[in-house]
């Protein structure tokens, strides 16, 4: 038998065991939210079981050909996160996640990027304030950086304005996510391992699924530092510290975001 009939056999088993594994573990999620609804399990043993879940579909899915169910789970963990509670909204929103990786796995092949992008651009998302108090905007910023104090304070003051954000801690992740569903805004912190932030940028700058997208990169240097005039043309810089709230409202201006 020939090396590349070897390859693909064992790619459609490992593929076959991946779907297989896959349900058994959207089941253990779906029994634990049942469990919430009939009373027999709490909010925190159910929040448990989904950020686990979630967090192996996130590891798993791209490795065994399915980087849509991956993109999901990635949401369900932003989705999950700081949550210690499940009220009827998020009873609601759960649920959603599921039946979405669930669609994705019993398709015979995989969405194409396009498709991706809809379905990742549906999914609910959770609005720490009442929503009633800030104008909800349909757009999407992708925030890279390895910070969680930092993810969590950009993150915050992007949700003031009404923007969803997804936070992707590594810079080589980031880059699968955003050529998958380009952002409508990328920020990026400047020190991060593996990757800068302004390499990150350059790169994304360079490919044509992403060259459209406004960036911003988030440091603490000062504008006069040298470091700083390596920044391509038409990327913003947002300082943190003092400055922050002034140029991210400047950068959200200058992108026509807000």
């Amino acid at each position: 038998m020939a090396k590349g009939k070897l390859t693909e056999d064992l790619e459609d088993q490992l593929r076959v065991e991946f779907v297989d594994d896959a349900r058994d573990r959207l089941q253990t999620m779906y029994d634990a939210l049942d469990g919430l609804a009939n009373g027999t399990r709490d909010a925190a043993d159910v929040i448990g079981v989904l950020r686990l879940e979630a967090h192996n579909f996130k590891g798993m899915g791209t490795s065994f050909g399915f980087p849509t169910v991956s993109l999901i789970a990635h949401r369900l963990e932003d989705y999950l996160s700081g949550v210690t509670r499940l009220d009827p909204r998020e009873r609601v929103d759960l649920p959603v996640f599921l039946d979405r990786i669930a669609e994705v796995v019993d398709r015979a092949e995989q969405p194409a990027i396009g498709e991706t992008n809809q379905i990742i651009r549906t999914l609910p998302v959770r609005y720490r304030f009442d929503v009633t108090d800030v104008e909800i905007r349909n757009v999407e910023v992708m925030l890279v950086t390895p910070s969680k104090v930092v993810a969590k304070k950009v993150g915050n003051e992007l949700a003031a304005c009404g923007f969803r954000t997804v936070t992707v801690n590594d810079p080589i992740e980031s880059i699968s996510h955003a050529v998958r569903v380009p952002p409508d805004m990328l920020i990026a912190s400047m020190v991060m391992d593996g990757l800068s932030g302004l390499d990150l940028i350059r790169g994304l700058g360079a490919m044509s699924v992403t060259k459209g997208v406004p960036m911003a990169l988030l440091t603490s240097m000062s504008l006069d530092n040298p470091a700083l005039k390596e920044i391509p043309p038409g990327v913003a810089v947002i300082r943190v510290g003092e400055h922050f709230g002034d140029d991210l409202a400047a950068a959200v201006t200058r992108f026509n975001l807000g």
